[in-house]
């Protein structure tokens, strides 16, 4: 069983000195650190901690956020992480967070538990107001680079034989919206006679 210590700093011109000191105050027996943006999910050194732990490990931190800065949600996943590997974890920071005692691991869970359903109700909440959003009207997604009068007359031009890039560039888009266009209308008016037959009389 090992006592693992893991330290960061945001950036180089940052230093790890007391973060070090904490850590080999309360006993650490490894101790890894880096210089990286808690934003970051490649963090080298934070990977390697993970993989080497094992059944009876502790992770010792000086505070949660060094594990990450990208919210509740991920810094839950990287807990969760451990944990599943048979190892615990302690902050120094935040007393509550110390799955070594009985105490700690209720309530880590029970943090665990209201940012779990805090999610499920932000998701919820999401969902309900994009529903009622597009039966209202809202389109979602990128806004069209055409509008539905230029994508008519870039179609045509097409038709005309106007070739798909001299198109493009009349209208300052890529070929390859151009050639969208063209196979997604040319499909429309294949799957609808009526409509191509209207065209054609046009």
């Amino acid at each position: 069983m090992t006592v693992y210590g893991y330290a960061r700093v945001s950036t180089s011109g940052q230093e790890l000195d007391i973060q070090l000191a904490q850590l080999q105050a309360a006993g650490c027996e490894r101790i890894l650190c880096e210089k990286q943006s808690g934003l970051k999910d490649d963090r080298r050194e934070l990977a390697r901690l993970l993989r080497r732990l094992h059944k009876g490990d502790t992770v010792i931190l000086p505070a949660l956020d060094r594990l990450t800065r990208g919210g509740p949600f991920k810094m839950l996943s990287i807990l969760a992480d451990i944990t599943s590997r048979g190892a615990s974890y302690r902050s120094l920071a935040e007393p509550w967070a110390d799955t070594t005692t009985e105490l700690g691991e209720v309530l880590a869970a029970l943090v665990g538990y209201i940012a779990r359903k805090t999610r499920d109700d932000i998701v919820r909440r999401t969902t309900a107001g994009r529903e009622r959003a597009r039966q209202n009207g809202v389109r979602f997604g990128r806004k069209p680079k055409l509008t539905a009068a230029e994508r008519k007359a870039a179609l045509d031009l097409c038709t005309a034989g106007q070739t798909q890039k001299a198109v493009a560039n009349a209208f300052q888009v890529s070929s390859s919206t151009i050639s969208r266009i063209c196979s997604s209308d040319g499909n429309d008016e294949a799957k609808n006679p009526t409509h191509r037959a209207a065209r054609l009389s046009e």
